[in-house]
């Protein structure tokens, strides 16, 4: 009996495909970082990718869409920090929530450094941005969260300063958030949170009770 051939797989082989549009806001950041927004063109973004204009319009119509697309993440940082801030039972919960938000912003410091060096811009396109605009409804809801968990207004006073010591140390000290060694602006900001707050230097976390097992 004759034994038939093998047959060969005519199926191409689909290699994984570039992700083009992180690869755009990832050389988008780094040019806005550099030379800044204003002075940099789609043209170079295209360029340094080794792509086309019209590959990239394909992603991102404008320079604004590549900026308020790079806004993105800390907008979701906002919005989940928010959500933690109105979790927090307790003093102590309060400021877990801003220790959060600092290493949110290191996970994120290219940002960071983008907002120093084209904070008008920024600003521009923040202001027409719907998740980052609607100040007055995270301001409630903050608000309301500080209201429901302090238990009087001098705990109030101490939540909001907190908060405005974290949420405010980018504005106030953009030069130190570029030079000073990260694990020095952590620390100093977390322990900061806690002394304003009144709280232990160190939280005491209390270890969950070992699981017994019973003989057979």
């Amino acid at each position: 009996m004759a034994v038939k051939p093998e047959a060969t797989s005519t199926a191409r082989i689909r290699l994984p495909s570039r992700d083009t549009r992180s690869e755009i806001l990832a050389v988008a950041s780094e040019l806005f970082i550099e030379q800044g927004y204003e002075a940099t063109s789609l043209r170079e973004i295209a360029a340094r990718l080794g792509i086309t204009k019209a590959a990239l319009y394909y992603h991102f119509p404008s320079k604004d869409d590549i900026l308020r697309a790079l806004m993105e993440p800390v907008a979701e940082i906002i919005g989940e920090l928010v959500n933690q801030l109105e979790a927090a039972r307790n003093m102590a919960e309060w400021a877990d929530a801003l220790t959060w938000v600092i290493e949110m912003i290191f996970e994120h410091m290219d940002f960071f450094r983008l907002l120093e060096r084209n904070r008008h811009s920024v600003q521009q396109v923040h202001e027409t941005f719907n998740e980052l605009s609607d100040h007055l409804q995270m301001h409630e809801r903050v608000d309301a969260a500080v209201h429901t968990t302090a238990s009087d207004v001098h705990e109030e006073i101490r939540m909001f300063a907190a908060l405005g010591a974290v949420t405010g140390f980018d504005d106030w000290a953009p030069r130190l958030l570029a030079d000073a060694p990260p694990d020095i602006i952590r620390s100093e900001l977390a322990a900061t949170v806690r002394a304003i707050l009144r709280l232990p230097k160190n939280r005491t976390r209390h270890p969950r009770p070992a699981a017994t097992t019973s003989a057979c």
